[in-house]
């Protein structure tokens, strides 16, 4: 709908779209959908990642303090509520492309890890004797796992930072909790995640 592939702006590339296809009006319904979109958006991430952070705090696997305690009257996990409404001001200051790409290191470092699990599981039933799939267990995953970190290099070089740094901090907390990687980390109870 768009003549061209030039905008004034990349990242309101869509109100400009809608701007062309319907004019004021059409752009005026657009961003109140796009703002409406945008907190029941933020709200789902608040609520679900405040929880999640609130039942690895019981669980002692982040410190319990901060994110293990209710509040009193309001029955919710207020420290981690505030530590992830932080985490999402900062995430004010970052342009689209570098958020997007922050959210894709994220994603592409758990799929990567998905598939190295999988060959790394299959290595581990084939030494015990089990049977396994040479094609399932170690080829499509290695091509999946390399495919993944290929899209991964391609990423904002500041989100590569971030993610870097962020990762490095997760692998730091993870081997201060299991001493070294000498033993298993606390384990997050299922039930945490309900109501």
């Amino acid at each position: 709908m768009h003549p061209g592939g030039s905008f004034t702006d990349e990242s309101s590339a869509a109100f400009e779209i809608a701007q062309t296809i319907g004019g004021n009006v059409f752009s005026a319904v657009f961003v109140a959908g796009l703002i409406i979109a945008q907190f029941t958006s933020g709200l789902a991430a608040q609520a679900s990642g405040s929880r999640l952070l609130y039942a690895m705090g019981r669980d002692g696997v982040l410190p319990k303090r901060i994110f293990g305690v209710l509040h009193r009257g309001f029955q919710t996990p207020w420290g981690s509520i505030v530590v992830v409404g932080v985490v999402g001001l900062i995430a004010m200051f970052l342009d689209v492309a570098t958020s997007t790409s922050f959210v894709n290191f994220g994603a592409f470092i758990a799929f990567a890890m998905v598939n190295i699990s999988v060959v790394v599981l299959a290595v581990k039933a084939r030494r015990e004797g089990k049977r396994v799939n040479v094609l399932l267990d170690y080829v499509a995953p290695s091509i999946g796992a390399i495919v993944i970190i290929g899209l991964l290099t391609q990423l904002d070089s500041n989100a590569l930072i971030i993610g870097a740094v962020w990762l490095v901090i997760g692998i730091v907390i993870l081997a201060s909790l299991t001493g070294g990687f000498r033993r298993q980390p606390p384990h997050v109870e299922g039930e945490a995640f309900a109501g």
